[in-house]
């Protein structure tokens, strides 16, 4: 029979994590509609009741950056009387991320800001958060995210999920045993003689308040995050193809000693020397813009 704990003592669990100063990061994963977002909101209650830090819905987030700010306040923001910066929740909150693959995709592995998000996690256990997030399939999250997942929570049906954790075993290179734990589940169709197993919990569906909260709550805030994501990315393609223009336009004046050297290039190209004025006609940017990308100094 599988060690079976309640939400309580699984948060109590979590608690006494932090409190031994490390993290406890978790992911949900599990099938559509089985309850990830239910078992996670549920886990986080009873976690605040024990922490004595409030946790609602609205401590719930779709936005890279919002939880970046609750984790380290507002950049630029100012240092609040309670000495956190502004954003910044208290020691000990819980964060509930509600999909998590949107911000740690694994196909994602370049974005800068994503790697900055990891970094910033990888930095962050002296804040003694518990950060919890949900994901479809657990190993779409970035592999560098993956490492920092202590609990991985997969909700097997309404009201029922199975614990894991990474095994702690020096020798292992994968701690997570996925190859291993796949080729027991399919033998017996459970994983309670897996070794990363830890407990069965059972968890109740959302009353009818809680049920409307969340969808409020979500359906705001999701659509914040995804126009969010449109702008950044927007941002991203323009600074990319930015850093492409100046390095061309570098590249050019560092061939101006050929092209007065060599009457023939000169000839083919139609020019006897490169001018910031002349690069600057091409490409439609001022001349002043073209000098101070030539000297290095935009």
């Amino acid at each position: 029979m599988p060690r079976v704990e309640t939400l309580h003592s699984l948060a109590k669990i979590c608690y006494q994590i932090l409190q031994s100063d490390r993290d406890c990061n978790m992911a949900v994963g599990g099938m559509t509609g089985e309850g990830k977002s239910t078992f996670l909101s549920k886990l986080l209650q009873a976690y605040a009741k024990i922490s004595g830090v409030k946790w609602d819905f609205n401590l719930m987030t779709w936005s890279r950056k919002e939880l970046l700010e609750w984790i380290d306040g507002k950049k630029g923001g100012k240092v609040l009387k309670s000495g956190l910066r502004e954003k910044q929740l208290p020691e000990f909150s819980a964060i509930d991320v509600d999909e998590l693959w949107l911000l740690f995709y694994k196909r994602n592995w370049y974005d800068e800001g994503q790697i900055d998000s990891i970094g910033t996690l990888n930095m962050c256990r002296d804040r003694h958060l518990f950060i919890g997030g949900n994901v479809p399939k657990f190993w779409d999250l970035d592999s560098a995210f993956l490492s920092r997942i202590r609990f991985y929570a997969f909700v097997l049906q309404r009201g029922k999920a199975w614990i894991f954790e990474q095994e702690n075993n020096p020798f292992a290179d994968d701690t997570w045993n996925k190859n291993f734990n796949s080729k027991i589940f399919r033998r017996a169709k459970n994983l309670f003689m897996s070794p990363n197993f830890v407990c069965e919990v059972n968890f109740p569906d959302w009353t009818p308040a809680e049920k409307e909260t969340y969808y409020a709550v979500r359906n705001e805030k999701r659509l914040m995050a995804i126009d969010q994501y449109k702008q950044d990315d927007q941002r991203e393609r323009y600074h990319s193809i930015k850093s492409q223009r100046d390095k061309l336009i570098k590249l050019l004046f560092e061939q101006n000693a050929d092209i007065v050297s060599h009457k023939k290039i000169a000839k083919e190209l139609g020019v006897s020397k490169l001018t910031n004025q002349g690069i600057a006609d091409v490409i439609g940017i001022s001349h002043e813009a073209c000098r101070l990308i030539r000297l290095g100094e935009r």
